[in-house]
């Protein structure tokens, strides 16, 4: 019998006789001989072969998560953010803003408003 190459969503350390479950918070590419810390800004459920970046709206301040938070209100989430950004003077931001809304004409909004 040949060998086998390692899955995706699996590593195979030396001397392995099967692949093994690329565990929560890491990612395993092909060919994995051990598995990768997931980011910040992403996420890694179980059996992932690559980091998945928060949606826009969401973010992930730290390194192997499984799942994203939801942008505050006063501050919006860009895809892939591992952070929340403050909602700049001039606009709002309800919370889960993948972007900032402009402050209509009538209005104002200080940093961080999270309506008008």
């Amino acid at each position: 019998s040949s060998y086998k190459a390692c899955s995706g969503g699996y590593y195979c350390p030396s001397y392995s006789s099967s692949e093994q479950a690329c565990p929560e918070g890491y990612y395993c590419p092909s060919y994995s001989s051990t598995y990768t810390a997931c980011p910040a800004g992403s996420y890694c459920p179980s059996y992932s072969n690559a980091s998945q970046a928060c949606p826009g709206g969401q973010y992930q301040d730290s390194a192997y998560q499984i799942s994203c938070k939801t942008c505050p209100a006063g501050s919006y989430c860009p895809s892939g953010a591992p952070t929340a950004t403050t909602c700049p003077g001039g606009s709002y931001c309800p919370s889960g803003a993948s972007t900032y809304n402009t402050c209509p004409g009538g209005y104002y909004c200080p940093s961080g408003a999270t309506n008008y």
